[in-house]
């Protein structure tokens, strides 16, 4: 009998714990991180107006381009290409 009672009150610890936390679940803070990513990615890229390759991308995108002609890496389908001959 003892053991039965330590299992039911095991069972509604854990049960009032994951209540608890699926209450609280709702009340975090949003991420920083996440936040400023998603506002890099929806305003327009600030060198739209002096790159002509920049039109149409978001400051995230633009950033992304930065670092990949940095490291060198193709810009087409063709500079591929032409990398695997």
């Amino acid at each position: 009998m003892r053991l039965r009672k330590r299992y039911v009150f095991g069972a509604s610890v854990l049960a009032g714990a994951g209540l608890f936390l699926l209450k609280n679940k709702d009340k975090r803070e949003p991420d920083p991180l996440k936040e400023y990513l998603t506002h890099l990615d929806q305003d327009l890229s600030p060198d739209a107006d002096k790159d002509p390759d920049e039109v149409g991308l978001t400051k995230l995108d633009s950033i992304y381009r930065a670092e990949w002609q940095a490291n060198g890496y193709p810009r087409s389908q063709k500079e591929l290409e032409d990398l695997e001959k």
